[in-house]
């Protein structure tokens, strides 16, 4: 089952009447601790970011760390212009920093800001290796091939469609 659905089965598991319901011990914590509300509330922002982040902002990379911490899927959306490309290369940095064998995290956006989602993460965390997908199929190839050199990865939307079954033939 997946972990984003915990909260809604402990309802309806508290509604069953007559039956006997047994919860292992790492379901249970992980309840508590959703209902507890026992959030770290002091979630630092990475070391070597190159930015002050206003309060929204850190609400919002807060927000993101915790839906990570739980497994949990979400998206981050507001009015253009808020930050939001700062608070995801903040996650980002933060994980590269925080795990032993990070994976690359791979950025899908518009082609027209690819460059400018590589020029934000060099701007802001200059210790990521960045990776820009984009060329002739060769380059592309030869570009997804090193992929597990770099800590971000960015495309296109339409160059990840065209390119699928190159990233499963490397298993990526």
């Amino acid at each position: 089952m997946p972990v984003y659905r915990s909260m809604y089965l402990d309802r309806l598991l508290q509604n069953v009447k007559n039956a006997s319901i047994i919860k292992n011990d790492e379901y249970k914590e992980l309840v508590n601790k959703i209902e507890e509300k026992q959030i770290s509330n002091n979630i630092e922002l990475p070391k070597n970011l190159n930015a002050d982040l206003r309060s929204y902002q850190k609400v919002g990379y807060e927000w993101l760390k915790v839906l990570d911490e739980y497994k949990f899927g979400g998206i981050l959306a507001d009015d253009m212009g808020l930050g939001k490309t700062l608070q995801l290369i903040s996650v980002i940095l933060s994980y590269v920093q925080e795990e032993n064998e990070p994976k690359p995290s791979i950025v899908v956006c518009p082609s027209s800001l690819t460059l400018n989602w590589e020029n934000e993460v060099n701007k802001f965390a200059g210790s990521l290796e960045t990776l820009v997908i984009r060329g002739t199929l060769v380059e592309r190839k030869r570009q997804i091939e090193s992929i597990p050199k770099y800590n971000v990865i960015i495309t296109s939307y339409d160059l990840l469609k065209r390119d699928i079954e190159i990233y499963e033939e490397y298993r990526i």
